[in-house]
């Protein structure tokens, strides 16, 4: 379905047209004059344009040259009484795809109009391609244990809804480690369902500069800002109809978070310094490795929006806790990148399984995947080359001390210098040295939000770096 602009100073002309793309499933914009035009041009979204050159107050031509300047992705066709070589040769060159002739043949019109909405949605998805980052590996999900079975069960029922449009669709939340397969968790659902043919957009909120933000997301007209030098639609319309991967949502900032369930609410948005209102036809999917249930609680999310969120609320479990999964991994990793680096004969031995077998995996999936790369790549015998990960998890931390459990651990309280701020202060400059200032895993392994651990940082004279 798509909303159509008509402007026509024939009214009875007018009325046919209407009726005619109703059948098709469109709703018509009528206006009879270019003044209503421009009006309707400053408060509504377009899919495309049908405008008559000849009115009563100013040219259509005045029209077009708006919708490219404002609009430039929407398709216009005109028509006129009067055609001329010279009218025609004009509206081409401010960028109309189509010149037709009153009286106007319905069925030819209709023609005209279902291959310019198909054309522009190629045009729309050839933009998808080149300004988001849709992922573009194979979306398998490997493994059978338990609660990876229990998610695509979950997937399963979801998958099966039918729906008129993508925003009808529950919003999904997938938790869960970093690098333990959200991206292509969120991916799979989107192939899974009635949206696969539609576009899947990602965007990584700890990834983009705060100031993008808003723009990538809503988009924005010329002039609203500082290098604004063109209108430039949002994720939320180029996806129109399909799914908006949001990774890391825990680090959007609130005043976004607050935008951002405005959208889901009522299903529009509105560009950056712009007043008409755009449609936001799309399934919302996010996904975090905080407890955005604790944040929200502290303060550093916003609770309307995390059960907004969570309609569908999926954790994925890490790699160590998935038994014999590894192993299914292992095969799938090796098999692929001796295929990349073309050596077919590589062998995985029983001693190397074993000791990926042993390893914890701190960087889960992700990390299996790139050891593994790296020990086809630099394999240059017939078996493949060890890992050398030894039991442990490697640390850049060197301690006077080997490493303790938290039950382990004993205080000398006759030292003076057991104070709580001391406690908290080495396990926070520990935590800091062990993940290489990473804020996002440090408040991971010490069970906080990120805003809390910032907060604590910042009490203690700490930086991430």
């Amino acid at each position: 379905m798509a909303q159509i602009l008509i402007l026509d100073d024939e009214l009875p002309l007018l009325q046919s047209l209407t009726l005619e793309l109703g059948r098709g499933g469109h709703v018509s914009l009528p206006a009879e004059t270019g003044a209503e035009a421009m009006r309707i041009l400053d408060t509504q979204s377009i899919d495309m344009a049908i405008l008559d050159v000849q009115l009563p107050d100013i040219s259509g031509l005045d029209v077009l040259r708006k919708i490219r300047e404002e609009m430039p992705e929407v398709p216009v066709l005109m028509v006129t009484a009067y055609a001329s070589v010279d009218s025609a040769v004009e509206a081409m060159k401010e960028g109309a795809l189509d010149y037709l002739e009153k009286p106007l043949d319905l069925e030819e019109l209709h023609l005209v109009v279902e291959r310019e909405l198909g054309n522009a949605d190629l045009r729309r998805l050839a933009e998808v391609s080149e300004r988001a980052s849709a992922l573009t590996v194979d979306s398998q999900i490997i493994g059978r244990c338990p609660q990876l079975l229990e998610v695509l069960s979950v997937i399963e029922q979801i998958s099966s809804i039918q729906v008129d449009s993508a925003a009808e669709l529950p919003t999904v939340l997938i938790g869960g480690e970093t690098g333990s397969g959200k991206d292509l968790l969120a991916r799979f659902i989107h192939d899974s369902g009635s949206l696969s043919r539609a576009s899947f957009l990602q965007i990584n909120m700890s990834g983009l500069p705060m100031s993008l933000i808003e723009s990538e997301l809503f988009g924005h007209e010329k002039g609203a800002f500082t290098g604004a030098t063109k209108t430039k639609q949002g994720l939320f319309e180029v996806a129109a109809g399909g799914t908006i991967f949001l990774d890391e949502i825990g680090d959007m900032p609130l005043d976004m978070q607050t935008k951002l369930l405005n959208v889901l609410e009522s299903k529009t948005v509105r560009r950056v310094g712009g007043t008409r209102v755009h449609q936001a036809d799309v399934r919302i999917i996010g996904a975090t490795n905080q407890n955005l249930e604790q944040a929200a609680l502290d303060g550093d999310f916003r609770s309307d929006l995390y059960y907004r969120l969570k309609v569908v609320s999926l954790q994925l479990p890490p790699l160590r806790d998935r038994g014999g999964d590894i192993d299914l991994l292992i095969d799938h990793f090796f098999e692929r990148y001796q295929q990349k680096y073309r050596k077919p004969d590589l062998r995985m031995t029983d001693d190397v399984r074993t000791e990926l077998n042993r390893y914890s995996w701190p960087g889960n999936i992700r990390e299996l995947a790139h050891t593994i790369e790296r020990m086809v790549l630099i394999s240059s015998t017939e078996n493949v080359a060890s890992p050398h990960l030894g039991g442990q998890r490697p640390s850049n931390a060197s301690f006077s001390a080997a490493p303790m459990r938290v039950e382990e651990i004993l205080f000398n309280f006759d030292a003076g210098d057991c104070t709580l701020e001391e406690v908290e202060r080495r396990l926070l400059e520990q935590a800091l040295k062990h993940t290489d200032g990473n804020v996002s895993e440090v408040a991971r392994l010490l069970g906080l939000t990120r805003g809390a651990l910032r907060h604590k940082l910042d009490k203690r004279g700490l930086s991430p770096s």
